[in-house]
């Protein structure tokens, strides 16, 4: 194992009826006045948005309101969220939502603090050194978001999805309540299980990873491929559904990359990226498609990481037909991507060459995938 320094400064309250007391928690630490930042319909469906209004108001905690957090997060959300900070400043941003909200909600704490452009921030020319506290209430599993350190949002002026990660985007507090994600579409849920998959495989495939460590992946992997047909069969499982939620929280919270020589090879995000900037592929459907054609394509030249998954979970014919079975799609003809666009989302992949560990990819890597995907 390599050496390695772990820290998470996030409080978790998991479990059933803890939504009302994140009024507490805020007014706790002295905030009066805070940013609710949520999605569409999911936080006013799921009962989320009632619980935490009330508890805002029980404890006297002013909060503003900004509404419409898209799945693959936009920038331009960002900087009117940031405008409206400047002219009602707050203590706290609190995201109620899944992780494109707490994406919006990270990218917004550390805009407010910054005197530039946010886009800046985001694409590392210039650091984070300050950021508004981050206090939220999950309403959907898959990214981790609620538990780590990293951020994604879109730019489709120039083009871009971006990851970005600072110690400071750390949120204080997630409230994780299983209960709420009853009402999640199955294809959400499906999507979000599939997504949190990703980030054990992209740790699985490093190329370099301790016994110690496989051994974790496999058993996340195998709690994901229980609890996703459980939730079909039942959605309101609680048993299925918090244990779903845990394993996607543990999946992505830094603690699987912890011994590593790199946090993981990451390359299948890359490519989902590329889709849903085009084409607004929801993140797992892209992963999906993307996983595993680049583990086709790189176990050709280095066979042994595939030779264990097949083994001790399933192999790679049976991983996709299990993602089509759960109905997501494994093909970018399924999302209808034309044969035409493969030079175009190449060309967009390799805007991050070189990349990947288990096999660096270099452009005609890149096409070879795009093609295996198609």
């Amino acid at each position: 194992m390599k050496n390695f320094t772990w820290f998470i400064p996030t409080m978790v309250m998991f479990g059933k009826g803890l939504v009302p007391k994140i009024g507490d928690r805020i007014a706790a630490v002295g905030a009066k006045k805070i940013m609710l930042i949520m999605g569409g319909q999911s936080a006013y469906k799921s009962g989320a948005y009632e619980q935490v209004s009330a508890s805002l108001k029980k404890n006297g905690v002013e909060f503003i309101e900004v509404v419409g957090v898209k799945p693959n997060p936009r920038v331009e959300l960002v900087r009117e969220a940031i405008a409206r900070l400047a002219v009602t400043p707050v203590d706290i941003i609190v995201p109620v939502g899944g992780g494109s909200v707490y994406d919006t909600a990270k990218a917004v704490a550390a805009g407010a603090k910054f005197s530039g452009d946010v886009w800046e921030l985001i694409k590392g020319k210039s650091p984070i050194t300050k950021t508004l506290p981050i206090m939220g209430v999950l309403t959907a599993s898959a990214t981790s978001s609620e538990m780590n350190n990293v951020a994604v949002i879109s730019n489709h002026e120039t083009e871009e999805k971006l990851s970005f990660t600072s110690p400071l985007l750390y949120p204080k507090l997630s409230i994780i309540d299983p209960e709420l994600q009853y009402t999640l579409p199955e294809r959400q849920m499906v999507a979000g299980g599939i997504d949190a998959m990703s980030h054990v495989m992209e740790r699985y495939f490093e190329g370099d990873v301790p016994e110690l460590l496989f051994e974790q992946y496999e058993v996340l992997l195998r709690s994901m491929l229980r609890c996703i047909p459980e939730l079909r069969a039942n959605p309101q499982n609680y048993d299925a559904r918090a244990q779903y939620a845990w394993t996607s929280t543990l999946c992505h919270n830094g603690s699987l990359s912890c011994g590593l020589k790199t946090r993981g090879d990451f390359s299948s995000h890359r490519f989902g990226h590329a889709l849903s900037l085009f084409y607004d592929t929801p993140h797992g459907d892209s992963l999906s498609i993307m996983m595993p054609a680049w583990i086709e394509y790189v176990s050709n030249f280095n066979p042994a990481p595939l030779e264990r998954f097949s083994k001790n979970i399933m192999g790679l014919d049976e991983l996709r037909s299990t993602f089509r079975s759960w109905g997501a799609p494994i093909t970018l003809r399924e999302i209808n991507v034309p044969e035409s666009d493969i030079e175009k989302i190449s060309d967009n992949v390799a805007k991050s060459i070189p990349m990947g560990t288990l096999k660096v990819l270099e452009r005609e890597d890149i096409l070879e995938i795009v093609k295996l995907a198609w």
